[in-house]
């Protein structure tokens, strides 16, 4: 899940997008069987408690992947 906005600053070409997905049930039900199945793989290169949060993304070291933030314990 990714949570985005408009960009704070216009492009030079003046051209923005901004999108947003809505998700479905039967597409997500789709790719976590690719996942399960090994047709799918994921890149995760950190998972974190919501408590250290703003300290996985502001990382002292080059992370590859993408940054998980566990809500549960």
């Amino acid at each position: 899940m990714s949570i985005a906005g408009p960009p704070e600053v216009r492009p030079a070409n003046g051209l923005a997008i901004d999108f947003v997905v809505v998700p479905d049930r039967a597409q997500l039900g789709e790719i976590v069987q690719r996942v399960r199945d090994g047709r799918l793989r994921t890149n995760i290169g950190n998972v974190s408690t919501l408590d250290d949060a703003v300290a996985a993304f502001n990382p002292t070291e080059w992370i590859t992947g993408k940054t998980i933030i566990s809500v549960r314990p």
